[in-house]
């Protein structure tokens, strides 16, 4: 049964698909028309509309030779301190490298490279802008702008850098140029913690100076005091040389004599170096001295990442896709002339009927 009606539904469904064939071919000319108007404004649109390259890079965790050079300029803070992890923690590649994937995606940082980077003003420029639509100009290039994982579950860490831009010499320019003051930034903020180590490191050991020195120089008031009450008990008792078995163990040593005992009076009086009673100071002295001959150089270059592929310029456009503009283009055009047509053709027989 299911076959018999197979059969007789095929022919009406072959006579209803050739009858609409033969009622669209006699509205050929409107058909024909829409598609042709529809085929040359997308042509037009397609060759005229604004054109968008996309410049890209990838990146991974920097190697450890990467920073070698900053590690190299602080060893003698590796020397000072008494656990060396701290600073291994900021000079740490994956830190580094999540902090440089943080600062590229920071809104922040889009704004200010987007308000002074020369080639984004001569953007601004053009487009005139007001205090009213500045806003939304840095947000629409703030969105062509991204550091997004690859493939996190088979390539972790691996990141894409992109940017943008309205041609490929100027959407490489663009992520070169981002990407250097990212990497500028990272640098200084590198800098700056170590900068903040060494000066906390400088702060500790003058607050440990001040606090032995006023200690020794306790030791020192004490110990000449203690000279000069055995000096004046060495003359009253006429004690000129020292004995044969002194005790040292004794408070007031007047067994050294008046000679001896004068002569330590007038070299206590003399001291300058407080270390005699504070061998410690001698050693932060030291560590302070290694710490005042660290010299940072801020304008070194620092490669905070490792690049797996180089920043490149685009070899195609991403916008506007040409092909696909005029394919659709055509197609809605014959199918808005196909309406067109078939509506007026039934509006003329509800007339006549």
């Amino acid at each position: 049964m299911s076959d018999i009606q197979a059969v007789n539904n095929s022919p009406s469904d072959e006579i209803d698909l050739v009858k609409l064939v033969k009622t669209l071919w006699q509205g050929k000319v409107t058909i024909a028309v829409c598609t042709i108007v529809f085929t040359v404004c997308a042509v037009v649109y397609a060759l005229t509309a604004q054109q968008w390259w996309t410049s890209k890079g990838v990146i991974t965790v920097g190697q450890y030779q990467n920073i070698a050079n900053i590690r190299s300029q602080v060893t003698n803070l590796y020397a000072v301190i008494d656990d060396p992890s701290k600073i291994n923690t900021i000079l740490n590649s994956k830190s580094l490298f999540d902090n440089y994937i943080t600062e590229f995606n920071a809104f922040d940082n889009k704004k200010a490279f987007i308000e002074n980077n020369e080639i984004m003003k001569e953007y601004a420029d053009e487009a005139k802008l007001t205090e009213q639509n500045k806003a939304q100009f840095i947000i629409s290039w703030a969105k062509r702008i991204s550091a997004s994982e690859l493939d996190k579950k088979n390539q972790p860490g691996v990141y894409l850098l992109s940017f943008e831009g309205t041609s490929s010499i100027l959407a490489h320019d663009l992520l070169v140029a981002y990407s250097k003051d990212i990497s500028n930034k990272v640098r200084d903020e590198l800098i700056d913690a170590l900068d903040a180590k060494i000066l906390y490191s400088q702060q500790i050991l003058r607050a440990n100076k001040l606090a032995l020195e006023a200690s020794a120089r306790q030791k020192l008031t004490t110990e000449l005091v203690k000279t000069k009450y055995a000096l004046d008990m060495a003359k009253s008792a006429g004690v000129n040389k020292p004995f044969a078995d002194m005790n040292n163990s004794e408070m007031f040593q007047i067994q050294l004599g008046t000679e001896a005992l004068t002569e330590k009076k007038q070299l206590l009086n003399k001291v300058k170096d407080l270390s005699i009673f504070e061998p410690r100071l001698g050693t932060i002295q030291t560590k302070l001295e290694f710490l005042s001959h660290i010299k940072l150089d801020h304008s070194m270059a620092l490669q905070s990442v490792r690049y797996l592929q180089k920043i490149s310029y685009p070899t195609s456009r991403d916008k506007p896709n040409r092909i696909n503009i005029i394919m659709i283009a055509i197609v809605l055009g014959f199918i808005i002339g196909s309406i067109i047509f078939l509506t007026r053709k039934a509006l003329a027989k509800f007339k006549e009927n």
